[in-house]
């Protein structure tokens, strides 16, 4: 009877830090998807304004630093005329504490980069 218990016991530890690793490895695609959802956004913006300002650029900026993003850059297509390229660059750095050996944590940063370009184009309902 003990030794089921004991077995028990280490099953369950197991299952724990199981749980906790595939939590933490889980963070930094979880950042990633707000980048992108908040960065299509502001694309999807670029394309009816016909740019991005700076003014745009800076609200970009602070919601990602919002976010936890540190070393924020956004480079952006200032103007161009209907029909014109539109290019969005965001790049910044993620950090957080993981796991890397049974009891030992680390500080971990990630970079993140969101890369796309689209045409200027007016929608209208």
């Amino acid at each position: 009877m003990p030794a089921k218990a004991i077995v028990a016991g280490i099953t369950l530890v197991i299952m724990v830090m199981l749980l906790v690793c595939m939590t933490e490895y889980f963070l930094p695609l979880s950042k990633k998807a707000e980048l992108d959802m908040l960065c299509r956004n502001a694309l999807l913006r670029m394309e009816n304004n016909g740019g991005f300002s700076s003014a745009d650029s800076m609200a970009l900026r602070l919601k990602l630093e919002e976010k936890g993003l540190t070393d924020v850059a956004v480079t952006a297509t200032p103007n161009a005329g209907q029909g014109g390229m539109l290019t969005l660059l965001v790049e910044g750095d993620y950090s957080y504490n993981r796991i890397t050996a049974l009891f030992r944590r680390k500080d971990v940063k990630v970079h993140m980069v969101y890369h796309k370009s689209s045409m200027s184009r007016k929608v209208v309902n």
